[in-house]
C-alpha cells in the first residue's frame, strides 16, 4: 500500500492506480504454465497504457465494437485480433475487415449474410467461428452467458446454414467454435468439464472443419472479491495439458488484482441509525460494487488530519460507503464492518483493474474523471 499512497497526492480528487509490473509478472505467469493460446478480453480494462503492457506476452486481443479495434490498432497494427458481440452491423463488420482482424466470431445468420455481401468482389477474405451456446454446463460462475436461455451463441437450428454459407462463400473460411459460457467461476474442475464439453461438440463437425481447427473456450475464470478462494491456474493448467490445442480470452483474471480504486473520505455522518462514510468519489466512477451488490475488499489509508478541518472518526460500527452523487443507488454495494476510519483517510478498493472505469457511468452529472496513475 506505501507505493499506492504515494500516488494519492491530492484529495480533491479520486483515483485509479495501475500496477504495471504486478501485471507483467502476472502475465509472464499465466502464459507460462499454458501450452494453450491466451487472447487478453479488452472489455475488462481497455486503457491504453494497459493494452501496451499486455500486447507482447498474448496471442492477440478479444474485442466487442469497432471503438476497441480501434484502441488495439492504435497500439499494434499487427497483432491479431478476435472480433465477437452478439450484434454486429454490416457497417461494424465493414470496419472490422479493412482493419484486418484475424477472426470474426458469428452468432447470426444476419452476420454471415453481411460477411458475404461485404467480401464479394471485395479480394477480402476472414476466418469465422460460430459462437455456441452449449446445454448442460454446470456452473456456479457468477453470471451465465450459455446452458441457460440468454441471447448469446447461433440458434440449434440455425447452425447447419451457417456452416453450409461458409462453405459456399470463398472468401471465408470457418474455422472452428467459440464457446464462452459464464463469468467468473471459481471451480477449476467444473471450468475443465466445461471445456471438454465444448471439446466433445466440436468433434461432430471435424469434418466440416480445416485441419487446424479452433475451440475457443472464451474466458470466464474468476477473482473471488470475498478473498476466500483462489482459482488455481496452476492446477487447471495440468487439468487441461493434454487437451487438443484451445484459446482462451482472458480479461479478469488478468488485470483485475493490478488495479486499485481510491477515494478521499470527506465527512462521516449518520442518519436515522445509520452510519455513511462519504467518499469523493462515486460509483459513476467505480460502478463493480454496486453492480454486483458486494463487498469489494478494500484498505485505509490513515493520513495525519488536516490543522484546518475538523475531524470525524467511528470505530468497530457497520457503515455505507456512499459517494457524491445525487442518487440514494450512489452506494459501494452492502454495508461494511470497519475496525476504524476518519476523515481524511483513503479508502483504497482492490480488485479495481477490471470492469471498474470501463464500465462506470462516467459522464453521469459531469463530475471531473478520476485521475489515472501507473505504479
Amino acid at each position: 500500500m506505501e507505493r499506492i499512497k504515494q500516488t494519492l497526492q491530492d484529495s480533491n480528487y479520486d483515483y485509479y492506480v495501475y500496477d504495471l509490473t504486478e501485471l507483467q509478472n502476472r502475465l509472464s505467469w499465466i502464459t507460462s504454465v499454458t501450452k494453450h493460446d491466451i487472447y487478453y478480453a479488452v472489455k475488462a480494462n481497455s486503457n491504453l497504457k494497459i493494452l501496451e503492457t499486455v500486447a507482447p506476452y498474448v496471442s492477440g486481443f478479444e474485442v466487442a465494437s469497432p471503438g476497441e479495434i480501434e484502441k488495439v490498432r492504435s497500439i499494434s497494427k499487427d497483432i491479431n485480433i478476435i472480433y465477437g458481440g452478439p450484434v454486429k452491423t454490416t457497417k461494424n463488420l465493414e470496419y472490422a475487415l479493412n482493419e484486418h482482424v484475424k477472426s470474426i466470431q458469428v452468432e447470426s445468420l444476419y452476420e454471415l449474410d453481411s460477411l458475404e455481401s461485404l467480401l464479394r468482389n471485395s479480394g477480402q477474405s476472414i476466418e469465422v467461428m460460430i459462437r455456441i451456446n452449449l446445454s448442460n454446463i454446470k456452473s456456479t460462475a457468477k453470471l451465465k452467458m450459455a446452458g441457460v436461455p440468454t441471447q448469446f451463441g447461433m440458434p440449434k437450428e440455425d447452425i447447419e446454414e451457417a456452416i453450409q454459407i461458409c462453405k459456399d462463400t470463398d472468401n471465408i473460411t470457418l474455422t472452428g467454435f467459440h464457446f464462452h459460457s459464464m463469468s467468473n467461476n471459481l471451480d477449476e474442475d467444473a471450468h475443465v468439464a466445461f471445456i471438454e464439453r465444448a471439446i466433445e461438440f466440436t468433434n461432430l463437425y471435424q469434418s466440416e472443419l480445416p485441419e487446424n481447427y479452433s475451440i475457443n473456450v472464451g474466458g470466464g475464470i474468476g477473482i473471488d472479491y470475498s478473498e476466500e478462494k483462489i482459482f488455481d491456474f496452476d492446477y487447471f493448467a495440468t487439468r487441461i495439458h493434454h487437451l487438443p490445442h484451445l484459446t482462451f480470452e482472458l480479461g479478469r483474471f488478468i488485470t483485475s488484482p493490478i488495479g486499485y480504486y481510491a477515494a478521499n473520505v470527506f465527512d462521516i455522518k449518520t442518519i436515522h441509525q445509520e452510519t455513511f462514510i462519504l467518499l469523493n468519489g462515486g460509483t459513476n466512477h467505480f460502478r463493480f460494487p454496486k453492480a454486483w451488490n458486494h463487498n469489494q475488499p478494500y484498505e485505509i489509508i490513515t493520513c495525519e488530519p488536516s490543522p484546518n478541518r475538523r475531524i470525524k472518526s467511528v470505530s468497530d460500527e457497520t457503515v455505507v460507503f456512499a459517494g457524491k452523487l445525487c442518487t440514494p443507488n450512489d452506494v459501494f454495494g452492502q454495508p461494511y464492518n470497519i475496525k476504524h476510519i476518519q476523515t481524511g483517510d483513503w479508502i483504497v478498493f482492490k480488485y479495481a483493474g477490471s470492469y471498474g472505469f470501463d464500465i462506470s457511468h462516467l459522464q453521469f452529472l459531469s463530475h471531473e474523471l478520476p485521475i489515472i496513475k501507473y505504479i
